[in-house]
């Protein structure tokens, strides 16, 4: 029983973490002053890659881990239809952490400083910009959806006992 309620805790306290540093993420770029030179710019990817790599990507491991070993501790959880959907969904969750957030956020940290050192100019590198909060919003959205499936507990028309 105490396991139970332990991976749960740690579950709940990470999709908290794991929101909170989407919802870091956002703000930062959202009342990010107007870049004007390259060296600006750099400190703001600085930023979104350390948010990224400090807070979300660890938050989204342990939420992922968490909610597989809710299915091993509670093994009325494996015949659940919402718990099979909602591991496929934090995986495809994860994975498009990975995709549309991290991996973007380094590679808009290098571009910057490749701004500084000089081998990329400044209109080049605002064009990096654009699918960031397309991402944000929609990894937002799913993690909603999850949080929302958790309480919900849909039967899908199955039976439960």
């Amino acid at each position: 029983m105490w396991k139970r309620k332990a991976v749960k805790i740690l579950h709940s306290i990470a999709g908290i973490g794991y929101g909170g540093g989407l919802a870091a993420y956002l703000l930062v770029l959202m009342f990010a002053p107007e870049i004007t030179d390259v060296s600006q710019h750099l400190a703001l990817r600085e930023s979104l890659a350390s948010v990224s790599k400090w807070m979300i990507l660890p938050s989204m491991v342990v939420v992922v881990t968490s909610g597989l070993l809710a299915m091993v501790v509670h093994y009325p959880f494996m015949n659940a239809p919402w718990v099979w959907l909602k591991a496929l969904s934090g995986l495809l969750i994860f994975e498009a952490t990975l995709a549309s957030i991290d991996g973007p956020a380094q590679a808009a940290k290098r571009a910057a400083q490749d701004a500084v050192d000089g081998n990329m100019d400044f209109a080049t590198l605002n064009e990096l910009l654009g699918a960031e909060w397309t991402a944000l919003y929609i990894l937002l959205s799913l993690a909603v959806v999850n949080v929302v499936l958790a309480i919900w507990r849909p039967t899908f028309g199955m039976k439960t006992q």
